[in-house]
């Protein structure tokens, strides 16, 4: 809207408020004063003003600027000062010693511009200058710095479902752990384009192993990502992580360090799951004393946050999700092999490898080459050996004792394990402690 059309509007809106008082309507005796407070008693929606109300000098001044033009509404228009732009504490020659001295020093702020100004004597010691002041005069001038450090953060959305995964650690209630008070860990994963928590629970710790656990059992429910968006903590920071991700045809992005408004959508939930759920817990501490508990309690407000409409995109992130499910690609079968972890090893000379502590055998075709061995950290007993993309089946744990007995040449893989009775082969197995068994006069000990 022009200039001139913000003028005409005001000039209306003082006209309808005066009309009684110069358009010849008579008013008897006190009725003109009854209607002036009448004015000044009610609230406006004044056009271009935050103001709400009216004062009576300002009636009364616009009955008379109206009569003064000749009874015509360009006497109601609003009167802008001559110097409108100019700043009215600063001299002609103090703004031009200001836009002096930022040309000799562009990077001079208003705090600093102001000790110089008094040590050229251009203001006197005393005299007290509004930084505030100095400042939309530098605005008005255009005589403010660029930043020239600034990082360009748009805001961006994945056009379809699992095109992109966020992911972050939140730190949770403490739960009662053996008696005693310990702090819980929340891993989230939320869908970029649907706003979807494709999974998300407590934990006791912040680690590598617990967020592959929550990656996992999100792709189990909702297929595979195309990309992870993820922070630089220790637990996404893994070759175990980039292993499992390179396997499974997921790309990792990770954000720059210190800048969380790039997981913008992951943050933000995180403060609603601490407004919505950790605040109410407070009030109910029983439902977060211990770790089972508080996810179950977590999960089902989960759901309810999935299937109520969501503020951004209007609808509710489960039907958002499901109107692009053509896009998503589903999990793998076999999935957990697919979280393995893999180590390198040369197989020895006596056909062994070492892994975690422990000695494992190898196919007898083996020896000297570089072996790949994939396994479960916590379960010893499935470890598989491949060599060239090609499976050698599981290595047995080296045991001495068996091995006295058997024969040189014996190969225990799916090759030779068919000439071999079941009492001669036994699957080695691993205690909660880590000790091994191989048989069950062993296990009786």
């Amino acid at each position: 809207m022009s200039d001139s059309d913000k003028k005409l509007a005001i000039a209306t809106f003082r006209f309808g408020l005066i009309s009684e008082f110069v358009t010849g309507v008579r008013l008897v005796y006190g009725e003109k004063e009854k209607l002036i407070k009448e004015k000044i008693a009610r609230r406006y929606d004044i056009p271009y003003s935050t103001w709400k109300t009216i004062s009576r000098s300002s009636l009364e001044k616009w009955v008379v600027e109206y009569k003064k033009f000749g009874y015509r509404i360009e006497g109601l228009y609003p009167k802008y000062r001559s110097d409108r732009g100019e700043s009215r504490a600063l001299s002609s020659s103090l703004r031009l010693a200001i836009k002096e001295l930022k040309k000799e020093q562009p990077d001079l702020k208003a705090p600093a511009l102001i000790i110089c100004l008094k040590h050229k004597k251009l203001i006197a010691e005393n005299e007290i200058l509004n930084p505030s002041t100095l400042y939309r005069y530098l605005k008005s001038e255009e005589l403010t710095k660029i930043n020239e450090d600034a990082v360009d953060k748009r805001h961006f959305e994945a056009l379809h479902p699992n095109e992109i995964w966020q992911s972050d650690v939140m730190h949770g209630p403490y739960v009662k752990v053996d008696g005693k008070a310990k702090k819980s860990y929340l891993i989230a994963i939320i869908d970029d384009h649907s706003r979807l928590i494709i999974h998300a629970q407590f934990y006791l710790a912040e680690t590598r192993e617990n967020f592959l656990d929550c990656l996992r059992q999100g792709i189990m429910a909702r297929g595979l990502p195309q990309k992870l968006y993820i922070d630089n903590g220790s637990c996404f920071k893994a070759l175990h992580l980039e292993q499992v991700t390179a396997q499974l045809g997921i790309g990792i992005s990770h954000s720059r360090p210190y800048t969380p408004q790039g997981r913008g959508k992951i943050e933000r939930w995180f403060k609603f799951v601490r407004d919505n759920f950790i605040s109410v817990l407070k009030s109910n501490p029983s439902n977060a004393d211990k770790l089972d508990i508080l996810c179950t309690h977590f999960s089902e407000w989960v759901d309810g946050y999935n299937n109520r409409v969501h503020g951004t995109t209007k609808q509710t992130p489960y039907d958002r999700y499901r109107a692009g499910l053509e896009c998503v690609r589903p999990a793998p079968a076999h999935l957990l092999d697919y979280f393995r972890q893999i180590e390198f090893r040369r197989v020895k000379k006596d056909r062994t490898v070492r892994l975690m502590g422990f000695m494992f055998e190898a196919p007898v075709g083996l020896i000297d080459r570089q072996v790949e061995l994939r396994f479960h950290p916590e379960d010893l007993s499935q470890v598989e050996v491949f060599f060239q993309n090609k499976s050698y089946g599981m290595a047995p744990v080296v045991n001495a004792h068996v091995n006295s007995r058997i024969g040189r040449n014996w190969d225990p893989h799916p090759e030779s394990i068919k000439s071999q009775s079941v009492e001669q082969i036994t699957v080695p197995s691993i205690t909660p402690t880590g000790q091994l068994f191989t048989n069950k006069e062993d296990q009786n000990l």
